[in-house]
């Protein structure tokens, strides 16, 4: 079989319930990747007993938990591809994936990265695609990014040359830290997504895109580099959609997690910081904006009934709070009472 320069990253933090999943679906590739690097990110389950069977196919690395920028950091580190393919533990590839992106690399020689559209997991029938559709590419620059995230962090590749120019992953950051990469990497380089679902996302309950707070503080992170290093001079209408986004972002964030007053407090300044409607690729509806603020208002009044998985993620993050607590707790007992 075909192999292609590509090296795979996966970070995984107590994964056991999606790791074999997401590395058989990069061994189903058409053309199979150089090596396949999976960072342990301190995980206390039983993913690294799930992946011994694999031990022969995938460069398996252990750290002390860090985060999940710490982990894909330390891959890339540990890298010699020429182009890096980011994985999340619990996401899972098309099997054609790595063979149309390395395709489209080959097509537009300047492209630094290139992302995909996405799919619902499990894989189920999906399609084969003999060739490239017509008006495969879509282009995305430095203004759409600062705006909005367009790319998931498990559809991308990227070129290894262009990372050692963009530089890693933020560490300071949990939730949007791979916008922060790619908006450094759209200011040296050509960014394209494929008009193709080739990267099934799964959205799992307690993850950091579900934890409203420090999604928050990353987002506001991002804008704060930016800030400090003049990106938005001569464009103070784009920097007040950009903070006007964040907004908008998570009254939706704190509206899921059923935390009504803050997802009230930022719909309505969103629409305040910047009153023009958004463009079409930056929202899933017409007057998306309204609608979420009616929405928030109806479920304050008790007449609006809550989202079933809205139900189960307010019972999954206050499991996941008290969890941390009591590792808190238990910690400061350690550090109070050491034992002998």
């Amino acid at each position: 079989m075909k192999r292609v320069p590509v090296s795979v990253v996966i970070p995984a933090y107590n994964a056991a319930a999606y790791i074999v999943a997401a590395i058989e679906s990069v061994l189903a590739q058409t053309v199979m990747p150089a090596e396949i690097i999976v960072v342990d990110d301190g995980s206390t389950d039983s993913t690294a007993a799930l992946l011994e069977p694999y031990q022969n196919r995938i460069r398996y690395i252990y750290q002390e938990n860090a985060g999940v920028s710490a982990a894909r950091n330390r891959a890339i580190e540990a890298a010699n591809g020429d182009f890096i393919a980011f994985l999340d533990a619990d996401d899972v590839w098309h099997p054609q994936k790595l063979e149309l992106q390395m395709e489209v690399f080959a097509k537009i020689p300047a492209l630094g990265l290139l992302g995909t559209q996405g799919f619902d997991p499990p894989p189920v029938n999906l399609p084969r695609y003999d060739k490239l559709p017509p008006d495969p590419f879509t282009f995305i620059n430095w203004r759409q990014l600062s705006v909005k995230n367009h790319l998931f962090a498990s559809s991308v590749v990227v070129r290894s040359s262009i990372l050692n120019i963009a530089g890693d992953f933020d560490t300071n950051m949990q939730g949007p830290e791979d916008r922060d990469l790619w908006l450094r990497i759209a200011e040296i380089s050509t960014v394209v997504n494929l008009k193709l679902p080739l990267t099934g996302y799964r959205i799992v309950p307690g993850s950091v895109s579900q934890q409203p707070q420090r999604c928050e503080q990353g987002m506001y992170r991002i804008l704060k580099k930016l800030d400090d290093h003049q990106a938005f001079k001569g464009s103070l209408l784009l920097r007040r959609k950009a903070q006007s986004y964040i907004l908008h972002s998570c009254a939706y964030l704190y509206g899921a997690a059923d935390h009504q007053p803050e997802a009230l407090k930022r719909a309505i300044k969103s629409l305040l910081t910047y009153p023009f409607p958004y463009r079409h690729n930056e929202v899933e509806s017409l007057f998306e904006r309204p609608k979420r603020l009616a929405v928030i208002l109806l479920r304050m009044l008790k007449l609006k009934p809550l989202d079933p998985n809205t139900i189960v993620l307010k019972q999954r993050l206050a499991e996941q709070a008290a969890h941390e607590e009591a590792l808190l707790h238990n910690d400061l007992n350690h550090h109070v009472h050491p034992s002998a």
